[in-house]
């Protein structure tokens, strides 16, 4: 009976948050100084930033918490390294994500802390994970100047 209980836990843990987006602002953690969207879908989320930057949508999961529902995830690009997230959304729609990005080369590692502060938006046009998907397609983050901080 615990291995249901627990099995049952974790699958009413993916997916929580799909079909919400959160706008705010990223950056270095003491002053996130760029304008960025949070999206969830099909058990996946992505950052609008990160993903024109090659960064993959990535899987995350959840876990009701005392002060709100806490998500859990990793983007990756095969060039520019992986972004761990850490966030909570209390229940007034504000959300809070400390953002750890590792570029490991054979010769260093590049490591700094990010965060992400925004609120969840309303009336928004719903983002797909399978549109993302086909846009990624087409994304050169060697033409974005934005890309080079990351």
């Amino acid at each position: 009976m615990l291995l249901t209980l627990a099995a049952t836990a974790e699958v009413n843990a993916e997916g929580v948050l799909d079909g919400h987006s959160f706008s705010g602002m990223i950056g270095p953690a003491e002053d996130p100084d760029l304008e960025d969207s949070l999206y969830f879908d099909d058990g996946h989320f992505w950052s609008a930033i990160c993903t024109s930057c090659g960064f993959a949508p990535g899987p995350y999961l959840t876990e009701q918490t005392a002060d709100g529902l806490r998500f859990t995830g990793t983007l990756e690009s095969e060039s520019r390294g992986r972004f761990e997230y850490d966030g909570l959304v209390r229940a007034d729609g504000s959300i809070r994500v400390s953002i750890t990005w590792e570029r490991r080369r054979w010769y260093w590692t590049s490591r700094r802390e990010i965060l992400f502060v925004g609120e969840r938006t309303s009336g928004f046009e719903m983002a797909s994970l399978s549109e993302m998907r086909q846009e990624m397609k087409l994304v050169n983050p060697e033409s974005s100047p934005l890309c080079s901080r990351f």
